[in-house]
């Protein structure tokens, strides 16, 4: 297998320091089509005006940080893979890609690669920063997805070659993710805000809790297919105030459309860009009480309308999940998978009798009133258990206390939303290793069900794959390590003057910051 794209040599273009940066003001310019203003050669800048749905923290390598923050990495940064507007892993730094056999990867960078301070990117960089994600004592969350890395060697200048200990059809896939980029190597700890990278834009202008601003890099591999020379970033953590900026003209773009504004925005004339992708799900406690029973854990599978749901919780903006979310470009694909379990409350009530709750028996359901969503979501789930004689208490703290309570086991059930960190089905894995995190099934997991998804990881054919997700899918309705409930749809929103933007496909929603080197003003 081998990837290929051109290689284009660029010039350099040095970047502020952190701290010059720091201190300098935010740009207050509203949205437009264009820039009056123009680079000395007479042609009007392109530059959009991007509302973020968060007040990001300052970027660290390789931290969990949440969607804000990817987004920024995916203007500032890239890795050796990136992700093309059909959700494939593409080639990035790397200039090719070849596997002569399954576990060996060898990539060729780009010649001339440059970060944006003007330092030199080389083979040596990408095996320091390769070699720093998969340690977990670094607190990278690649960690796990790495542990199948047994040597990274570098030629010193534009080779790589990585081994791994097992075939892993999900690799490219997860050096592709934002937060796999390759830094500098004076970024690798968890002290230096992670701004220097070889992206297409570099930062230039913070202004901590109202936004930044970046600049064309043009030291950018691929700058000369790169229309926007800068984008301006302003920070919306509320809904409504991002809806109306959009509205108003004042920003172009906004990465996250909230329900209730969907029609809205359309009916404005503005384009709402949304997948199907997050998905919502029930969790247990199965350490003790009743939800160890498995049987108990599928009477609550079968009792949930998720239909009323996504009516419920996102305005019908969403489907009805009855089972795994799985990609239907992956191989492991099946629609039966999807539905696992039916809407049957009788069924739900024979089942807990099976499990000596003919009468049922009291519960308290963990959620949190500060994202509506989940709590709404919860409130139906809480209508549904009751209906078959599971009297629900709800239990909607703030989210610091809901993760709190979660990362202690302090629930008998929960309701969450997630998504896979990759679209290969291996994402589940989370949910089956005993994590003991907020939102995973306190106490459960399953070593028949890992196994196989290392199988399917390990699978170098299709009809192979398939046939270990179809196992999965038989032990996942017997066990339930979660009962899922729906999807829900996730929408960027923008003026007719953006061009060539689109959103992600499913769970890859939150990295469609990539396509922004994609995007012109018209």
């Amino acid at each position: 297998m081998s990837f290929t794209r051109s290689n284009r040599p660029k010039p350099w273009l040095s970047v502020l320091s952190l701290g010059a940066v720091a201190a300098l003001a935010l740009s207050g310019c509203g949205g437009s089509s264009a820039n009056e203003s123009d680079g000395g050669d007479g042609a009007a800048e392109q530059v959009l005006t991007f509302g973020l749905s968060a007040d990001p923290a300052q970027p660290i390598t390789g931290a969990a940080q949440g969607t804000a923050v990817n987004q920024l990495l995916t203007m500032v940064h890239r890795g050796l893979m990136s992700f093309g507007a059909d959700g494939e892993a593409v080639p990035a730094l790397a200039e090719t890609v070849d596997t002569p056999d399954d576990t060996t990867f060898v990539f060729t960078l780009h010649e001339g690669l440059t970060f944006s301070d003007d330092s030199p990117l080389t083979a040596d960089n990408v095996k320091n920063t390769l070699d720093y994600y998969r340690d977990a004592a670094n607190g990278s969350q690649l960690a796990a997805p790495f542990a199948d890395v047994e040597t990274v060697e570098s030629d010193g200048d534009l080779q790589v070659t990585v081994s791994l200990s097992q075939p892993n059809t999900a690799f490219l896939q997860y050096l592709a993710l934002p937060f796999a980029a390759i830094v500098p190597d004076a970024s690798l700890n968890p002290e230096t805000a992670n701004w220097i990278g070889a992206g297409p834009w570099e930062m230039t202008n913070l202004d901590q809790g109202i936004g930044l601003t970046m600049e064309k890099n043009e030291g950018y591999y691929d700058a000369d297919n790169v229309a926007l020379d800068g984008i301006d970033v302003k920070f919306y953590a509320d809904g409504e105030a991002r809806t109306n900026a959009l509205l108003s003209g004042d920003v172009d773009l906004i990465d996250y459309v909230t329900w209730e504004n969907f029609d809205r925005v359309a009916d404005a004339g503005f384009t709402v860009d949304q997948v199907n992708g997050p998905f919502q799900f029930v969790q247990f406690n199965v350490e003790d009480g009743p939800f160890a029973d498995p049987k108990v854990r599928q009477a609550v599978a079968h009792a949930l309308n998720r239909e009323n749901s996504v009516l419920a919780a996102f305005q019908s903006n969403g489907e009805a999940l009855n089972g795994l979310s799985i990609s239907e470009s992956d191989p492991a694909y099946d629609e039966n998978l999807e539905n696992l379990w039916e809407y049957d409350p009788e069924k739900a009530k024979s089942l807990l009798a099976e499990a000596g709750y003919e009468d049922g028996f009291p519960a308290t359901l963990l959620a949190t009133s500060q994202y509506t969503f989940l709590q709404d979501n919860a409130l139906s789930v809480q209508e549904d258990l009751k209906a078959i004689g599971i009297d629900v208490t709800l239990d909607a703290p703030d989210w610091s206390t809901r993760v709190s309570k979660g990362n202690e086991g302090e629930y008998d059930i929960a309701v969450s939303g997630d998504t896979g960190m990759v679209a290969d089905p291996s994402y589940l894995l989370n949910w089956v290793t005993d994590g003991r995190n907020y939102n995973v099934s306190w106490g459960y997991g399953n070593e028949e069900i890992t196994s196989l998804i290392s199988d399917g990881l390990q699978a170098t054919d299709d009809a192979t794959k398939h046939e270990i997700y179809q196992e999965i899918g038989e032990l996942w309705a017997e066990d339930v390590p979660f009962a899922s409930l729906n999807t829900r749809a996730q929408a960027y929103g923008y003026s007719d003057d953006v061009a060539g933007f689109s959103n992600l496909p499913g769970t890859l929603t939150f990295y469609s910051g990539y396509m922004l080197a994609n995007t012109s003003m018209q």
